[in-house]
């Protein structure tokens, strides 16, 4: 579970530098280079997408419930995965649901992972 943790941390950190600490980027940018900056963020979210992935695969043979959902989570689930599709294709597409939802991908994410978590129950 270590190692999905911190992989997750490396991955979702280097991706949040640009909101947490711009300035901080425009000067490494502008210290080693945009082709040398690019290089650097590359490796190290592939390493941390290698650490999420080898996490995941060894959570998975030594799982953790929980809670043990009822059956019915699962008509819940798929009530909430309804939205979820034209969501993603919105915020892609020109139209009023991206104008209504500001953030139509964040918010198709979220409805997608809430609704998962609902049924499976799993750490």
């Amino acid at each position: 579970m270590l190692k999905l943790v911190a992989g997750l941390v490396i991955f979702l950190g280097v991706h949040s530098i640009r909101i947490v600490a711009p300035a901080w980027r425009e000067s490494m940018v502008a210290r080693l280079g945009a082709g040398s900056w690019k290089a650097l963020y590359s490796v190290a979210s592939l390493v941390g997408f290698l650490l999420i992935l080898g996490g995941y695969a060894a959570a998975r043979l030594e799982p953790v419930a929980l809670y043990y959902p009822p059956f019915w989570l699962r008509h819940v689930t798929a009530l909430l995965m309804l939205p979820v599709f034209p969501l993603l294709l919105a915020a892609y597409l020109p139209g009023r649901i991206k104008a209504a939802v500001k953030h139509p991908m964040l918010t198709a994410t979220k409805a997608w992972a809430l609704s998962h978590l609902l049924a499976n129950g799993m750490l």
